[in-house]
């Protein structure tokens, strides 16, 4: 077998490799899907204000005024047109109570949204500059005149008391022909609640962040090692060990803190692209240092510098769920001590099974270099996938991926 050979086998098995690391790494949740026959009201529940939006599908919307809509393009243009009508409608088939009092709702604007079907969006404003009541009263009637068969569900979207953010599949109340008042209580959430729920925002994210994980894997694989010239060594002490993981965690601590912090409070804001795209690529920078000894004792400048990106995107996470909006100084501090106690957890899990099997000769030969060569194939493709999406130079080292897992 020739060098060229050689290489081929190589790749083709550290592909491999990575994708089934990628395979046990991703968890994917469900999406909630809008479904046929039913309709929506999504709430953002604030201290001193509640802001909503209806969700129906076009062709319900029609059966209930008696009207087509749908007999032209239906745009945001076509719909303003029925708006008054459409307003109408909606106002006497929801009603809000508190106290005993309404709750009027001010319309503020009109979208579509192409799921399953065709449906309006219709925001709106319930509760404007006052204190949040611990309990609202709802009377749904949407469709039931028209469809006995029909549901209308309530989903608080996000509430920061209530450790809920963009949520679109868990329903407070459900609604039918037959069961049409409901109360909605807010009066069990509380600052401490929605504290812990960012808590466990940041432990989820870098459990489920595969990229920052794997930067992380990268860095601390040579933990048990040290370098001799062109040879990986075990180390004899388990301090000197533990001190390196604890310099490493503690460098990407304070990078991806202060960016996250900035990015926060809109000092600095760098494009999503750029961002995603350096993460990508910090996997494979990190790697590739287990095989060529490039920055030998500069890594903590690879390990800081990198960390600022993965701080950005920490940021852009926290931004689309909505959690920066209210208790700003609480959000970044429980978000970061999540995401320090995911880190600790893998850690725990991964560096005790490094230092033991350290001294076999299969480490540094099998594990150390499949395992870079690996991510550094992997970290590619991300890389090629978020620089370039949907260039021509991305569908080609895709092309050439998929040829070598063939």
């Amino acid at each position: 077998m020739n060098k060229s050979e050689i290489f081929h086998k190589t790749v083709q098995r550290a592909l491999i490799l990575a994708h089934l690391c990628a395979f046990v790494l991703l968890t994917q949740s469900a999406a909630f899907g809008h479904n046929l026959g039913q309709s929506y009201v999504y709430l953002k529940i604030y201290d001193d204000k509640i802001t909503g939006r209806f969700e129906i599908i076009l062709d319900d919307l029609n059966k209930a005024l008696s009207k087509d809509i749908s007999s032209v393009p239906i745009t945001k243009e076509n719909l303003n047109e029925h708006l008054v009508q459409i307003q109408d409608y909606f106002n006497t088939h929801v009603i809000f109570k508190a106290e005993g009092e309404r709750l009027p709702f001010r319309f503020t604007g009109v979208d579509t949204l192409k799921a399953k079907a065709l449906f309006v969006l219709l925001d709106f404003n319930l509760i404007e500059e006052r204190a949040t009541p611990d309990f609202i009263d709802v009377d749904y009637s949407v469709m039931f005149d028209v469809d006995s068969a029909h549901t209308g569900m309530v989903l608080i979207e996000q509430y920061w008391r209530g450790n809920i953010f963009n949520n679109e599949s868990r329903p407070s109340l459900m609604f039918s022909s037959s069961s049409r008042s409901q109360q909605l209580d807010l009066s069990n959430y509380s600052m401490f609640k929605g504290f812990m729920g960012v808590v466990k925002l940041g432990i989820k994210h870098i459990w489920l962040g595969i990229d920052h994980i794997l930067f992380l894997i990268a860095l601390i694989l040579p933990s048990a090692m040290i370098r001799r010239e062109r040879y990986w060594e075990p180390v004899t002490k388990f301090r000197s060990a533990l001190i390196y993981v604890i310099k490493i965690v503690t460098l990407f601590t304070i990078a991806h803190t202060l960016t996250l912090s900035l990015a926060a409070f809109n000092v600095v804001d760098l494009p999503a692209r750029l961002v995603e795209s350096v993460i990508a690529i910090s996997i494979a920078v990190a790697a590739l240092d287990i095989l060529f000894p490039i920055f030998k004792r500069k890594i903590a400048w690879v390990v800081f510098i990198f960390g600022l990106f993965h701080g950005f995107g920490f940021a852009s996470v926290l931004a689309h769920l909505g959690v920066l909006g209210e208790h700003m100084a609480l959000s970044l501090f429980g978000f970061n001590l999540g995401v320090e106690i995911g880190q600790v957890a893998v850690i725990m899990v991964i560096f005790p099974v490094l230092y033991i099997v350290r001294n076999y000769a299969f480490f540094p030969k099998v594990v150390l270099r499949y395992g870079a060569v690996a991510l550094i194939m992997l970290s590619a493709v991300w890389f090629v996938e978020r620089a370039f999406l949907d260039s021509p130079v991305k569908k080609y080292v895709l092309a050439y991926v998929n040829q070598l897992l063939s």
